[in-house]
């Protein structure tokens, strides 16, 4: 497309907070995709798509950024103020997901919106890309964003309750965990990210906004996410980035091994120290340190390994390392996170081969443990891990959480695992337990 000579944009800056969220809520019929991380003080609200770019295979990050940097790189500039984004994410296969709840998902796919909120630093703006001759004005529609969160009406009505697992799911869990441990006992693996699926009814149709909403106020420091494509939406609340890329200065990390958090403070330290001394977490959170480093070396100078730290969320305790360094190569931020998706976190060890396993035995996954994100013109952006996520069309969600299966996991408590994780999601929906 002849960007250049077909679309004009407008930007402005909003002289008054906005709640971003709200303002791409009416936006019915459009893509939307939103993206918050309170602690930081960043956001992006972004609806309709002036293009879109998809893409699957080996070099799905490759054919991506190459064409969405092109596109970028011919839209008319707008002072310093506005830089126009992409924004979309990608699934755990490099294949398109087969499963029908999956369909509106590609393997990769991104879009440049038409309509661009950010939040960064106290500061707000807006800008509108428009076909050439129209009203480009970005002015009405900005200032007429509310500027605080009229949410909470439709979640409160809805009546959600968590589902027993299923008749036969712990025993096919407990196969399914045997059967890797004896792969791993005889050598063939070392680790790998088993994950389980629940679905969840309501009585109404779910907003995906209250979601949101109820997510990025009790998870601060997480990335917070919602993008709808047709009649679906993907939610989440994930703690993990993938990888940062803001001029040469990249930023990623390594994040596994979890245990609960307690009922008192002193209960809490208890199980954080003893994760911090755990040889069974301690291995597995090395495999991601390992993978994530060796992924970026080849391209970056890196920081020094440091060595692992707690990480609080309110349902779960995590080893965290960060990794830093300074990029020295021509690559963007989704070009990177090819290199280093998916992750020991995800995956296993070696990937190919529990890739192939996990791509057989949940051929739901999707968008599941792959990323959602945003890259600039110049290929600076943000890629997080889509965990703590669910995917929502009409009444129903469907929710998953993993574990990683090393030697010696026991089966049982990888299942109290990822019951642990659920609560992200089904606390955000209001979810009741089940009785």
């Amino acid at each position: 497309m002849p960007a250049d000579s077909t679309l004009s944009c407008d930007a402005v800056r909003l002289p008054e907070p906005v709640d971003l969220l709200e303002a791409i809520r009416g936006c019915d019929q459009l893509p939307i995709f939103y993206w918050e991380h309170p602690a930081r003080d960043f956001a992006i609200a972004a609806a309709g798509a002036i293009a879109e770019f998809r893409a699957c295979g080996a070099r799905r990050f490759e054919g991506i950024s190459d064409r969405v940097s092109e596109f970028l790189n011919l839209l008319p500039k707008h002072g310093a103020d506005f830089s126009p984004l992409a924004v979309g994410g990608f699934g755990f296969s490099d294949q398109d997901c087969t499963a029908y709840e999956w369909r509106e998902f590609p393997s990769a796919w991104f879009f440049v919106p038409r309509m661009l909120w950010i939040r960064r630093g106290g500061r707000y703006s807006f800008a509108k890309i428009c076909d050439a001759g129209s009203n480009g004005s970005p002015e009405p529609l900005a200032l007429a964003a509310p500027k605080r969160s009229a949410l909470g009406g439709a979640l409160a009505r809805q009546s959600m309750r968590a589902p027993r697992p299923l008749v036969g799911e712990r025993d096919r869990w407990r196969e399914r965990v045997e059967r890797a441990s004896a792969m791993i006992g005889a050598g063939q693996l070392k680790k790998i990210v088993l994950s389980r699926e629940l679905t969840i009814d309501s009585d109404v149709p779910i907003d995906p906004a209250e979601i949101v909403d109820a997510a990025r106020a009790a998870r601060p420091h997480c990335y917070t996410f919602w993008i709808r494509r047709g009649s679906s939406s993907f939610v989440g609340s994930t703690p993990e980035l993938m990888i940062r890329l803001e001029g040469e200065d990249l930023t990623s990390g390594a994040l596994a091994g979890s245990v609960p958090r307690g009922c008192s403070d002193e209960a809490d330290g208890i199980l954080g120290d003893s994760l911090l001394r755990s040889a069974k977490n301690l291995e597995e959170h090395a495999y991601v340190v390992d993978h994530v480093r060796a992924a970026l070396q080849a391209v970056a100078v890196l920081g020094e390994r440091e060595p692992p730290r707690l990480m609080r969320l309110p349902e779960v305790q995590h080893l965290f390392s960060p990794i830093t360094g300074k990029l020295r190569a021509q690559l963007s931020a989704i070009e990177l996170a090819g290199l280093i998706h998916p992750t020991p976190a995800v995956c296993g060890v070696p990937r190919y081969e529990a890739g192939a396993i996990i791509e057989r035995e949940e051929p739901n996954r999707g968008w599941y443990t792959g990323a959602v994100g945003w890259m600039d013109a110049e290929g600076a952006g943000e890629m997080a891990v889509a965990l703590r996520s669910g995917l929502i069309e009409g009444s129903r969600m469907l929710v998953w959480a993993g574990s990683g299966i090393v030697a010696g996991s026991d089966p049982e408590a990888e299942f109290a695992e990822t019951e642990t994780k659920f609560d992200a999601m089904l606390r955000s929906a209001k979810v009741e337990s089940a009785t």
